[in-house]
């Protein structure tokens, strides 16, 4: 049962209901049927702008529909859009479908298979991504690094008098 969706604006759908409060602003737009929106407002701890901030959203992405009638404007879930979200969760967690053979052998569709193959393939072996040296490295001299700095720091000295000198 494969039906045709438009995955863009579902997926819209879905982004905008992924904020906690518009899901409480639905819940409640459902649970009354058609709601002015000043009878929502006093069930949230929200500001009024905020609210028609969220409700707007909601009526850009026909989650909810809006009437207006003289200066009241009343709200509604909008059935289809939701009803279509529903099938297409419903229709995510359903089995898929197995057709058989008359020997009463399943066929799946190749990318079930190919996900048991990995499955049962061995896991490779987790390794550092650093390079290992073919040729351990030796262990530095200390004593001839010490002798180097300390004559760096004389050849630094030495230049250091040279330039007072030069200074007078």
């Amino acid at each position: 049962m494969t039906r045709g969706y438009d995955a863009e604006r579902l997926s819209n759908c879905l982004a905008v209901m992924a904020e906690p409060v518009r899901i409480r602003i639905m819940s409640v737009i459902a649970s009354k049927g058609e709601v002015c929106a000043r009878d929502i407002l006093p069930e949230f701890s929200v500001t009024q702008p905020t609210l028609s901030h969220h409700m707007r959203v909601l009526v850009d992405n026909d989650l909810v529909t809006a009437r207006k009638e003289g200066r009241n404007v009343y709200y509604s879930v909008n059935q289809a859009t939701v009803r279509e979200l529903a099938d297409l969760l419903v229709q995510l967690g359903e089995p898929p479908v197995v057709q058989t053979t008359p020997e009463g052998k399943g066929l799946t569709n190749k990318r079930s298979q190919t996900r048991r193959r990995q499955a049962k393939a061995p896991a490779l072996k987790k390794s550092s991504s650093v390079p290992v040296p073919k040729v351990p490295a030796a262990a530095p001299d200390i004593e001839k690094l010490k002798k180097k700095k300390k004559k760096k720091s004389k050849d630094k000295d030495k230049d250091k008098k040279k330039d007072k000198k030069k200074k007078k």
